[in-house]
Protein backbone atom coordinates (compact mmCIF):
# COMPACT_ATOMS: atom_id res chain seq x y z
CA UNK A 1 0.00 0.00 0.00
CA UNK A 2 2.99 2.85 1.04
CA UNK A 3 4.41 1.49 -2.45
CA UNK A 4 1.31 2.48 -4.07
CA UNK A 5 1.11 5.84 -2.67
CA UNK A 6 4.62 6.12 -3.06
CA UNK A 7 4.18 6.13 -7.35
CA UNK A 8 3.49 9.35 -8.61
CA UNK A 9 1.39 8.03 -11.41
CA UNK A 10 -1.23 7.15 -8.39
CA UNK A 11 -1.68 10.53 -7.73
CA UNK A 12 -1.48 11.07 -11.50
CA UNK A 13 -4.45 8.76 -12.39
CA UNK A 14 -6.71 10.95 -9.67
CA UNK A 15 -5.65 14.16 -11.01
CA UNK A 16 -5.56 13.77 -14.95
CA UNK A 17 -9.58 13.00 -15.00
CA UNK A 18 -9.91 16.28 -13.26
CA UNK A 19 -7.48 18.08 -15.66
CA UNK A 20 -8.96 17.04 -18.47
CA UNK A 21 -12.48 18.19 -17.49
CA UNK A 22 -11.22 21.28 -16.30
CA UNK A 23 -9.54 21.86 -19.60
CA UNK A 24 -12.79 20.83 -21.42
CA UNK A 25 -15.13 22.59 -20.08
CA UNK A 26 -13.20 25.90 -18.82
CA UNK A 27 -9.91 26.26 -21.06
CA UNK A 28 -11.15 24.92 -24.12
CA UNK A 29 -13.85 27.52 -24.48
CA UNK A 30 -11.96 30.71 -23.46
CA UNK A 31 -9.51 29.87 -26.25
CA UNK A 32 -12.10 29.10 -28.77
CA UNK A 33 -14.37 32.15 -27.66
CA UNK A 34 -10.78 34.25 -28.26
CA UNK A 35 -10.42 32.72 -31.44
CA UNK A 36 -13.87 33.35 -32.64
CA UNK A 37 -13.57 36.79 -31.37
CA UNK A 38 -10.65 37.56 -34.32
CA UNK A 39 -13.43 36.99 -36.98
CA UNK A 40 -16.41 38.52 -38.64
CA UNK A 41 -18.97 35.28 -38.26
CA UNK A 42 -23.26 35.12 -38.27
CA UNK A 43 -22.19 31.29 -37.32
CA UNK A 44 -23.80 30.09 -40.96
CA UNK A 45 -21.26 31.24 -43.94
CA UNK A 46 -17.31 31.81 -44.40
CA UNK A 47 -15.81 33.24 -41.53
CA UNK A 48 -13.83 36.68 -42.26
CA UNK A 49 -10.23 37.49 -40.15
CA UNK A 50 -10.58 41.06 -38.41
CA UNK A 51 -7.83 40.90 -36.17
CA UNK A 52 -8.61 42.61 -33.03
CA UNK A 53 -11.38 44.60 -34.95
CA UNK A 54 -14.12 43.27 -32.43
CA UNK A 55 -12.25 44.07 -29.50
CA UNK A 56 -11.79 47.26 -30.54
CA UNK A 57 -15.36 48.03 -31.25
CA UNK A 58 -16.47 47.04 -27.42
CA UNK A 59 -14.31 50.50 -26.55
CA UNK A 60 -16.67 52.13 -28.77
CA UNK A 61 -20.10 50.09 -27.60
CA UNK A 62 -22.21 52.54 -25.80
CA UNK A 63 -24.22 49.77 -25.57
CA UNK A 64 -21.67 47.46 -24.17
CA UNK A 65 -20.48 50.50 -21.58
CA UNK A 66 -23.81 51.10 -20.12
CA UNK A 67 -24.14 46.66 -19.60
CA UNK A 68 -20.77 46.87 -17.81
CA UNK A 69 -22.28 50.28 -15.34
CA UNK A 70 -25.18 47.94 -14.77
CA UNK A 71 -22.84 45.16 -13.23
CA UNK A 72 -20.84 47.30 -11.70
CA UNK A 73 -24.13 48.88 -10.13
CA UNK A 74 -24.77 45.23 -9.09
CA UNK A 75 -21.32 44.87 -7.17
CA UNK A 76 -22.05 47.93 -5.83
CA UNK A 77 -25.59 47.18 -4.00
CA UNK A 78 -23.63 43.65 -3.11
CA UNK A 79 -21.33 45.71 -0.83
CA UNK A 80 -23.00 48.41 0.41
CA UNK A 81 -26.32 46.33 1.10
CA UNK A 82 -26.21 42.62 0.77
CA UNK A 83 -22.92 42.02 2.90
CA UNK A 84 -23.89 44.55 5.47
CA UNK A 85 -27.35 42.73 5.80
CA UNK A 86 -25.60 39.48 5.61
CA UNK A 87 -23.40 40.19 8.69
CA UNK A 88 -25.91 41.72 11.11
CA UNK A 89 -28.52 38.85 10.21
CA UNK A 90 -25.55 36.30 10.85
CA UNK A 91 -24.25 37.76 14.25
CA UNK A 92 -27.90 38.47 15.27
CA UNK A 93 -28.08 34.06 14.70
CA UNK A 94 -25.09 33.83 16.43
CA UNK A 95 -26.53 35.14 19.43
CA UNK A 96 -29.74 33.47 19.80
CA UNK A 97 -29.67 29.40 21.26
CA UNK A 98 -33.47 28.23 20.61
CA UNK A 99 -34.61 27.66 17.24
CA UNK A 100 -31.07 28.68 15.88
CA UNK A 101 -31.27 25.15 13.27
CA UNK A 102 -34.51 27.07 11.98
CA UNK A 103 -33.38 30.57 11.33
CA UNK A 104 -30.53 28.89 9.78
CA UNK A 105 -33.20 26.87 7.09
CA UNK A 106 -35.47 29.70 6.81
CA UNK A 107 -32.94 32.41 5.56
CA UNK A 108 -30.90 29.33 3.35
CA UNK A 109 -34.61 28.28 1.74
CA UNK A 110 -34.83 30.84 -0.83
CA UNK A 111 -31.25 30.02 -2.54
CA UNK A 112 -32.39 26.54 -3.46
CA UNK A 113 -35.03 28.08 -4.92
CA UNK A 114 -34.22 28.05 -9.20
CA UNK A 115 -33.81 31.42 -10.26
CA UNK A 116 -36.01 31.08 -13.04
CA UNK A 117 -38.95 30.54 -10.68
CA UNK A 118 -37.90 33.25 -8.36
CA UNK A 119 -37.71 36.09 -11.43
CA UNK A 120 -41.11 34.33 -12.59
CA UNK A 121 -42.06 35.44 -8.72
CA UNK A 122 -41.01 38.85 -8.41
CA UNK A 123 -42.11 39.72 -11.41
CA UNK A 124 -46.13 38.63 -10.07
CA UNK A 125 -45.61 40.64 -7.46
CA UNK A 126 -44.31 43.90 -9.16
CA UNK A 127 -46.92 43.67 -11.30
CA UNK A 128 -48.98 46.88 -11.38
CA UNK A 129 -52.44 45.63 -11.06
CA UNK A 130 -52.20 43.16 -9.19
CA UNK A 131 -49.17 42.61 -7.45
CA UNK A 132 -48.89 42.26 -3.73
CA UNK A 133 -46.34 45.21 -3.74
CA UNK A 134 -48.82 47.62 -5.42
CA UNK A 135 -52.05 46.45 -3.63
CA UNK A 136 -50.25 47.26 -0.29
CA UNK A 137 -48.86 50.55 -1.45
CA UNK A 138 -52.82 51.44 -2.91
CA UNK A 139 -53.81 50.55 0.55
CA UNK A 140 -51.25 53.03 2.26
CA UNK A 141 -51.72 55.84 -0.27
CA UNK A 142 -53.73 55.56 -2.93
CA UNK A 143 -53.37 54.98 -6.63
CA UNK A 144 -50.81 57.81 -7.17
CA UNK A 145 -48.52 55.17 -5.19
CA UNK A 146 -48.56 52.01 -7.42
CA UNK A 147 -45.42 52.01 -9.67
CA UNK A 148 -44.75 50.11 -12.90
CA UNK A 149 -41.62 48.63 -11.29
CA UNK A 150 -40.53 46.53 -14.37
CA UNK A 151 -41.67 49.11 -17.08
CA UNK A 152 -40.04 51.74 -15.28
CA UNK A 153 -36.74 52.18 -16.56
CA UNK A 154 -35.40 54.55 -13.03
CA UNK A 155 -37.08 51.70 -10.65
CA UNK A 156 -36.63 48.72 -12.85
CA UNK A 157 -32.60 48.29 -12.15
CA UNK A 158 -33.63 48.37 -7.86
CA UNK A 159 -36.41 45.90 -8.75
CA UNK A 160 -34.18 43.51 -10.36
CA UNK A 161 -31.33 44.07 -7.30
CA UNK A 162 -33.87 43.37 -4.92
CA UNK A 163 -34.99 39.99 -6.23
CA UNK A 164 -31.46 38.99 -6.89
CA UNK A 165 -29.90 39.72 -3.33
CA UNK A 166 -33.32 38.05 -1.42
CA UNK A 167 -32.38 34.66 -3.55
CA UNK A 168 -28.34 34.97 -2.79
CA UNK A 169 -28.08 36.68 0.65
CA UNK A 170 -29.03 32.89 2.71
CA UNK A 171 -26.26 31.56 1.05
CA UNK A 172 -23.88 34.09 2.51
CA UNK A 173 -25.61 34.40 6.18
CA UNK A 174 -24.77 30.61 6.27
CA UNK A 175 -21.07 30.99 5.38
CA UNK A 176 -20.59 34.03 7.70
CA UNK A 177 -22.81 32.28 10.47
CA UNK A 178 -20.64 29.15 10.16
CA UNK A 179 -17.58 31.50 10.64
CA UNK A 180 -19.01 32.89 14.11
CA UNK A 181 -20.06 29.73 15.31
CA UNK A 182 -16.39 28.55 14.81
CA UNK A 183 -15.41 31.55 16.74
CA UNK A 184 -14.12 29.74 20.18
CA UNK A 185 -16.28 30.92 22.71
CA UNK A 186 -13.25 31.70 25.58
CA UNK A 187 -12.50 34.36 23.24
CA UNK A 188 -15.76 36.07 23.69
CA UNK A 189 -16.01 35.41 26.98
CA UNK A 190 -12.82 36.94 27.56
CA UNK A 191 -14.24 40.23 25.78
CA UNK A 192 -16.95 40.45 27.55
CA UNK A 193 -15.17 40.41 30.81
CA UNK A 194 -13.10 43.16 29.03
CA UNK A 195 -16.17 45.12 28.72
CA UNK A 196 -16.41 44.64 24.89
CA UNK A 197 -20.30 44.26 24.29
CA UNK A 198 -22.61 44.47 21.65
CA UNK A 199 -20.91 46.56 18.66
CA UNK A 200 -17.49 46.94 20.08
CA UNK A 201 -17.42 42.94 20.95
CA UNK A 202 -18.67 42.76 16.65
CA UNK A 203 -15.87 45.57 15.48
CA UNK A 204 -12.82 44.03 17.92
CA UNK A 205 -13.63 40.53 17.92
CA UNK A 206 -15.82 38.83 15.34
CA UNK A 207 -14.65 40.70 12.17
CA UNK A 208 -11.08 40.22 12.39
CA UNK A 209 -11.48 36.77 13.24
CA UNK A 210 -14.00 35.85 10.38
CA UNK A 211 -12.06 37.61 7.78
CA UNK A 212 -11.09 34.76 5.87
CA UNK A 213 -14.26 34.07 5.14
CA UNK A 214 -15.48 38.33 4.42
CA UNK A 215 -12.81 37.81 1.71
CA UNK A 216 -14.52 34.87 0.03
CA UNK A 217 -17.84 36.49 0.18
CA UNK A 218 -16.42 39.70 -1.27
CA UNK A 219 -14.33 37.14 -4.31
CA UNK A 220 -17.89 35.20 -4.51
CA UNK A 221 -20.24 38.62 -4.83
CA UNK A 222 -17.70 39.91 -7.48
CA UNK A 223 -17.51 36.98 -9.65
CA UNK A 224 -21.44 36.61 -9.46
CA UNK A 225 -22.32 39.95 -10.32
CA UNK A 226 -20.10 40.29 -13.36
CA UNK A 227 -21.29 37.14 -14.72
CA UNK A 228 -25.46 37.60 -13.67
CA UNK A 229 -27.88 36.95 -16.16
CA UNK A 230 -30.73 34.47 -15.44
CA UNK A 231 -32.71 36.77 -13.60
CA UNK A 232 -32.37 39.83 -15.32
CA UNK A 233 -33.04 37.76 -18.62
CA UNK A 234 -36.15 36.41 -17.33
CA UNK A 235 -37.40 39.16 -15.42
CA UNK A 236 -36.80 42.55 -18.05
CA UNK A 237 -34.56 40.70 -20.53
CA UNK A 238 -32.63 43.79 -20.23
CA UNK A 239 -35.03 46.18 -20.83
CA UNK A 240 -36.94 48.95 -21.06
CA UNK A 241 -34.23 50.63 -22.82
CA UNK A 242 -31.61 48.99 -21.79
CA UNK A 243 -31.84 50.36 -18.75
CA UNK A 244 -31.46 46.78 -16.97
CA UNK A 245 -29.00 45.21 -19.73
CA UNK A 246 -25.91 43.32 -18.22
CA UNK A 247 -22.68 42.06 -20.12
CA UNK A 248 -24.30 38.45 -20.23
CA UNK A 249 -27.61 39.62 -21.86
CA UNK A 250 -25.83 41.76 -24.65
CA UNK A 251 -23.87 39.38 -25.25
CA UNK A 252 -26.33 36.90 -26.01
CA UNK A 253 -28.39 39.29 -27.97
CA UNK A 254 -25.52 39.84 -30.10
CA UNK A 255 -24.52 36.61 -30.42
CA UNK A 256 -27.78 35.07 -31.03
CA UNK A 257 -30.28 37.32 -32.04
CA UNK A 258 -28.10 39.41 -34.24
CA UNK A 259 -26.20 36.59 -35.39
CA UNK A 260 -22.81 38.15 -34.76
CA UNK A 261 -21.01 35.43 -32.84
CA UNK A 262 -17.73 36.78 -33.36
CA UNK A 263 -18.45 40.17 -31.71
CA UNK A 264 -20.57 38.16 -29.04
CA UNK A 265 -17.60 36.41 -28.40
CA UNK A 266 -15.16 39.41 -27.94
CA UNK A 267 -18.21 40.14 -25.10
CA UNK A 268 -17.36 37.12 -23.70
CA UNK A 269 -13.90 37.47 -23.69
CA UNK A 270 -13.93 40.59 -22.16
CA UNK A 271 -16.20 39.44 -19.64
CA UNK A 272 -13.36 36.84 -18.37
CA UNK A 273 -10.54 39.57 -18.45
CA UNK A 274 -12.82 41.75 -16.50
CA UNK A 275 -13.76 39.25 -13.73
CA UNK A 276 -10.20 37.78 -13.89
CA UNK A 277 -8.66 40.95 -13.52
CA UNK A 278 -10.64 42.57 -10.58
CA UNK A 279 -10.79 39.10 -8.42
CA UNK A 280 -6.59 38.87 -8.79
CA UNK A 281 -6.32 42.70 -7.78
CA UNK A 282 -8.21 41.50 -4.64
CA UNK A 283 -6.49 38.56 -4.24
CA UNK A 284 -3.54 40.81 -4.10
CA UNK A 285 -4.48 43.55 -1.63
CA UNK A 286 -5.29 40.30 0.27
CA UNK A 287 -1.95 39.05 0.03
CA UNK A 288 -0.83 42.73 0.79
CA UNK A 289 -2.48 43.05 4.24
CA UNK A 290 -1.03 39.32 5.26
CA UNK A 291 2.28 40.48 4.90
CA UNK A 292 1.35 43.66 6.32
CA UNK A 293 0.02 41.67 9.41
CA UNK A 294 3.07 39.39 9.91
Amino acid sequence: MNKTLRNPWTYAAFVLPTLLLYALFFVYPVIVSFAYGLFRWDGISERTFIGLGNFKRLLRDATFGQAFGNNLLFLAFSLAVNIPLVLAVAIAIGKVRRLRGFYKSAVFVPVVISTAIVAILFGVLYDYDSGLINQALRLIGGESWAREWLADPRLAMLAILIANAWQNVGFFIVLCLAAILNIPGEVSDAARIDGANGWRETRLITLPLIRPVLFVMLLLSVSGTLKVLDIVQIMTNGGPFQSTEVMSTYMLKVGFRSLELGYGSAIGVAMFVITLAMTGMLQRIARSEEVREE
